[in-house]
């Protein structure tokens, strides 16, 4: 553990070397906002819109898995803090959510998921959030949602620094240091991130014990992650700029077993990622030319005994370029165009290298008949080397009511295109998959008034040809096939309220989803879909002193196709609660002291069968800007 500490230490000596110059320092460091559906680079028109007021990333310092989890409407089904974890939008499957760095998706090409502790939250500039369908600008998976980790460059003349370091129960650590610099031409952001934990919790649920009477332990549970991420930018004048970004991340976990017998699990896991890309943007008269090209590559090995040498694998690399062309002949009348190539190279030990590439082309038209009416209309299409995609076309408006009140829709098709694990995976794999198909809509209503914000919305998704792994007559394997049609329908509500009463500040957000998604063709619902999410953030600040408290509601789920209750999911309450002590502060620095208890009243709760999460846990924490 030790030489872990010393190692990120040394890694920040460095950095601050590099970085930290006589130059006059910022006053203020900006903080992270993790934000849903604001920046208009990522705005689809008419869709659902929700800002998280303020960055909850020292309240969830150890994965983006309790920071998403804590404060936007996905559900997030995880195997605790080292295990797998795959997020979720209105009932959909973790394939059905796109995950992007820096607009480009980085979904696994064998599962065409995301593992979210396998991502740092820390080292990103901001996080984006979409509900709804955006296959037309994101591709194949983009049906439920969309999660954006983005790096953002500044050339205004600045220096910005921040550490922070945690530790607490079960020996977990969280660390992370970030410095970003402008010079007016040159724009420089360096960030690396360390996380450690023995894991290595007591089961609180009394129902399994020891054969002695002791409660039994999460054990083998032990993990370890490292993040480094290097952006620069030069700005040739205010309309030619140009970007590279590069990140790099390496896991290391080991598996432990589900009840009743934790102890019996040994396997380890290593994850290897790295991921490039080089940016170009040139405006010229009413046109703006953006040029992308990505490089990506994947890799995990597995080891069923954690000492043995031997390991399965998987490896992938993807080539992605994106050309996108944007021109304004109003303010009332835009035009947008892109054609993107992509070509994903995927193999293990057990399946050949296979070859997947396609060259789409977008175009979108946006129009403002009036003033307060935006409307668009979006088409794409595909031609992919497997499949045969369909056109896609989003229809979308917003129409302003009052100053205070828009109202919204949007109406889209959408796709996913079976990925490599369920085309050729030895034994089980199914060639006669065909891609999932949806039609989706919402309809939805914002508010927003001096200190409270309401955004409402109502949604519909039909999709065709549900790909579900289900087990297989007279065998225990468990196969990939196409479903008959699955609905998803709901509404999702986040409210946001703030007040100040002299020296007192009070900060309120929460989030409710309601879902019903159900297997038509069985009439039943599928697994891990809650009808019922909800979270709340609420936060108190006096003078130097503040606190917070986060909480999170879900109602029961099924674990399995047949909603057999036996292996239902309870439903869960889990509160945390926490505050920040300022230390020091002045025009250049400011040190803040903090602690944060986890589940504070010691509920038993499970995200999947079979794997209770920690009872009550502790940290302390302290964040330094300067």
């Amino acid at each position: 553990m030790k030489n872990y500490i010393l190692s990120f230490l040394f890694l920040l000596c460095c950095a601050n070397t590099a970085f930290a110059q006589k130059d006059t320092i910022i006053n203020k460091l900006k903080e992270i906002v993790v934000i849903a559906k604001k920046e208009q680079k990522h705005k689809i028109l008419g869709l659902k819109k929700l800002k998280i007021v303020t960055s909850q990333i020292i309240k969830n310092p150890i994965n983006l898995t309790n920071l998403l989890r804590y404060n936007s409407p996905i559900s997030l089904r995880d195997y605790g803090n080292g295990g797998v974890s795959t997020a979720r939008f209105r009932g959909t499957s973790a394939s059905n959510t796109a995950v992007l760095w820096n607009g480009i998706s980085i979904n696994a090409v064998g599962s065409g998921q995301t593992d979210f502790n396998s991502l740092s939250a820390s080292i990103s500039d901001e996080i984006i959030v979409n509900s709804g369908g955006g296959s037309i600008d994101y591709g194949s998976g983009a049906i439920g949602g969309t999660v954006h980790l983005n790096d953002n460059l500044s050339f205004k003349k600045h220096k910005d620094f921040y550490l922070f370091s945690s530790y607490g129960s079960f020996n977990t650590t969280s660390n992370f240091f970030k410095a970003n610099v402008g010079t007016g031409k040159w724009a420089v952001k360096f960030a690396a991130t360390l996380n450690y934990s023995d894991n290595d919790y007591t089961f609180i649920d009394t129902r399994y014990k020891n054969s002695d009477g002791s409660l039994l332990k999460n054990e083998n549970g032990v993990y370890k992650n490292y993040g480094v991420n290097f952006s620069l930018g030069y700005q040739f004048s205010s309309k030619n700029k140009l970007y590279f970004y590069t990140t790099g991340y390496y896991g290391d976990r080991l598996f432990s077993d589900g009840l009743p017998n934790p102890a019996a699990g040994s396997e380890r896991n290593e994850d290897f990622n790295q991921r490039n890309l080089l940016k170009w943007k040139y405006s010229f008269s009413n046109f703006t030319q953006t040029l992308n090209v990505a490089y990506l590559t994947q890799e995990y090995r597995y080891y069923d005994d954690k000492n043995a040498t031997d390991y399965v694998f998987g490896k992938s690399k993807n080539y992605n370029i994106n050309y996108n062309l944007k021109y304004r002949f109003s303010n009332y009348f835009k035009m947008e165009t892109s054609l993107i190539y992509d070509e994903n190279r995927g193999t293990t030990n057990e399946v050949f290298s296979k070859k997947r590439t396609l060259f789409a082309g977008i175009a979108k038209v946006t129009f403002k008949p009036t003033e307060k009416l935006t409307t668009a209309i979006n088409f794409r299409k595909e031609s992919n080397s497997d499949f045969e995609v369909p056109l896609l076309v989003s229809v979308a408006a917003e129409q302003e009511i009052t100053d205070n009140l828009a109202l919204k829709a949007n109406v889209s098709t959408n796709y996913r295109i079976p990925t490599f694990n369920e085309l050729y995976w030895p034994v089980v794999g199914n060639l006669d998959l065909i891609p999932e198909e949806s039609v989706q809509g919402e309809i939805g209503a914002s508010f927003k008034k001096k200190n409270i914000a309401i955004t409402t919305s109502l949604f519909y998704i039909h999709l065709k040809h549900k790909i579900l792994w289900l087990p297989t007559a007279a065998s225990n394997l468990w196969r990939p096939r196409n479903v008959g049609d699955v609905t998803h329908s709901g509404a999702e509500t986040a409210v946001k309220l703030s007040k100040k009463i002299n020296e007192h500040s009070f900060n309120f957000s929460t989030n409710y989803t309601f879902t019903l998604a159900k297997n038509k063709e069985t009439d039943t619902f599928l697994p891990y879909a809650p009808k019922h999410l909800l979270n709340f953030n609420l936060d108190y600040e006096y003078k130097k002193i503040s606190f917070f408290m986060q909480h999170l509601y879900q109602s029961k789920v099924y674990t399995n196709e047949i909603n057999l209750d036996f292996y239902s999911l309870e439903s869960l309450n889990v509160t945390n609660f926490g505050g920040d002590f300022k230390v020091f502060e002045n025009k250049k620095n400011k040190i803040k002291i903090g602690f944060k208890v986890n589940n504070i009243f010691n509920n038993v709760y499970y995200f999947s069968n079979l794997r209770p999460m920690p009872g009550r846990n502790y940290n302390i924490n302290i964040n330094y800007k300067f």
